[in-house]
């Protein structure tokens, strides 16, 4: 079979995830496999984020599998077909590749094929891109959302898709959109949260908090010489970042929780940068965590990112910040199911 996917790293760019191979659960796919005879019950689409959406799809997806005897598994592509034809370079995922694995890793699907996403792929019809599963997977069942579109332009409506099950010997489910507050939830609704620096929006939204999951790395100790050590992290290019400002976070690595203090933009009192930074400050710790992977939630938007004319005003912020910080995340539960 096709090379399925354990653990991966991505330390050149300087962020690194890595699973045991005794934790996964759920087996990955580059691509379809040569051919996988086992009956599978799937699901198509991109899921950047796996918001409560996904979320409730993924369950319905898994109980229809269970019901038929089958094995669950999801069709997703890489990278998203939007910064294909749309020719996006800058932040747009909820979750890098990695991030997304991950959350996949703990969703109970037996597989995740992920097809390599280009315009070639983007020309075929719905018919055509049927043939192609049907050509490699065993597909016995498919649960989609009511707005699900396939194929060139989105032009394989429900309709067009429903007739090609029937045809294959195939059970469709739809399944009604997922609302909240009266709106689908959406991975759109997620980003529109975070630009606007309201957290707490999109972790309703999702159903946790919103994260970064990265190396460590060095940064110019501004923060030491301040003396408020920072941890500084790296994050994909593609990576959405909650709006510049500074949030009340939990922060996790090596199995060990901490509150912090997280920054994000691009230091405006020091030196302005042009990539944003994400520099987080961990209460109640002093040791040195380099090269470590650091998983920050943002809880809550405590205040925007501000330039300080003098260096006392911003340590005595900072001190503010904390105090913040330490009063909003003492009635916060820490969330047991992200990935560390």
């Amino acid at each position: 079979m096709e090379k399925i996917t354990l653990c991966w790293r991505a330390a050149k760019q300087g962020y690194f995830f890595e699973m045991d191979i005794e934790d996964v659960l759920t087996l990955f796919f580059e691509n379809l496999p040569e051919r996988n005879p086992e009956p599978l019950w799937i699901t198509i689409g991109n899921f950047d984020g796996l918001h409560l959406g996904h979320q409730a799809l993924l369950n319905r997806m898994k109980q229809d599998a269970a019901k038929a005897g089958c094995k669950s598994a999801m069709v997703t592509f890489q990278p998203h077909p939007r910064v294909v034809l749309q020719n996006i370079s800058g932040p747009f995922y909820l979750a890098c590749e990695e991030e997304k694995r991950l959350l996949l890793a703990q969703s109970g699907l037996d597989y995740v094929f992920t097809l390599p996403f280009d315009r070639e792929l983007a020309s075929q019809s719905a018919g055509q891109f049927f043939s192609l599963l049907l050509g490699h997977l065993n597909v016995r069942g498919l649960t989609v959302s009511e707005n699900f579109a396939l194929g060139r332009d989105r032009s394989g409506t429900l309709e067009q898709i429903g007739r090609l099950c029937a045809d294959n010997a195939i059970t469709m489910d739809v399944m009604p959109a997922f609302c909240l507050d009266g709106a689908p939830v959406s991975s759109g609704r997620v980003r529109e949260a975070l630009e606007a620096g309201d957290v707490r929006a999109a972790a309703r939204l999702l159903g946790r908090p919103y994260f970064v999951k990265s190396k460590v790395v060095e940064g110019k100790r501004l923060g030491s010489k301040l003396g408020f050590p920072t941890a500084n992290q790296v994050v994909h290019p593609q990576k959405i970042l909650p709006q510049y400002g500074v949030y009340a976070t939990r922060a996790s690595f090596n199995g060990e929780k901490y509150m912090g203090v997280t920054s994000v933009g691009v230091r405006p009192t020091f030196e302005n940068t042009t990539r944003p930074n994400i520099e987080t400050l961990l209460l109640d710790f002093d040791d040195n965590i380099y090269h470590e992977n650091l998983t920050v939630e943002f809880i809550e938007h405590l205040r925007a990112e501000i330039k300080f004319e003098r260096v006392e005003d911003l340590i005595a912020q900072i001190e503010q910040d904390k105090r913040e910080a330490r009063r909003t995340l003492t009635h916060e539960s820490f969330q047991e199911n992200l990935p560390t």
